[in-house]
């Protein structure tokens, strides 16, 4: 039997950080989506909750901003989350053309859920890390996101 050596290209890829971090996030976004599906979110929506369980009473535009979500895609996914009963939009008292976005109380009740959710995930991710590991992977990760968002 012949055995394979791997082309440089393929050393290459296989040693890549971006590819790497593509394939955990197709990853965790499959497991996510699974996980939220029995909710009746997809990973936009949950986003959005997120945002606004940190800080409701946002336009549009800072929610797309915070979740790097475009214009276009954030105004679907908040009409869809408002179609479902999960936000209202509230006139802005401060500008006529604007809206504020706030959680309405059946997604009040379903972000502890999400919180769930968000744990069970990332615990899974971990798993075959040590404390230690598990613990220095999110400080270096802190500092990649704090270095690309600042």
């Amino acid at each position: 039997m012949v055995k394979k050596t791997e082309s440089q290209a393929e050393k290459v890829r296989k040693g890549s950080t971006g590819w790497m971090f593509k394939i955990l996030c197709t990853s965790l976004d499959a497991e996510m989506s699974s996980e939220l599906k029995h909710l009746g979110l997809n990973l936009g929506q949950f986003a959005v909750l997120m945002t606004l369980s940190e800080a409701e009473g946002l336009t549009q535009s800072e929610i797309g901003k915070k979740i790097t979500m475009p214009g276009y895609a954030t105004t679907r996914t908040i009409d869809a989350l408002e179609e479902k009963r999960f936000v209202e939009r509230r006139k802005d008292d401060r500008s006529r053309r604007s809206h504020r976005i706030y959680l309405t109380e059946q997604s009040r009740r379903i972000v502890p859920q999400l919180f769930t959710i968000i744990g069970k995930v990332n615990e899974h991710l971990l798993s075959t890390l040590s404390p230690k590991e598990q613990k220095d992977l999110v400080k270096i990760l802190t500092k990649l996101v704090l270095s690309r968002t600042e």
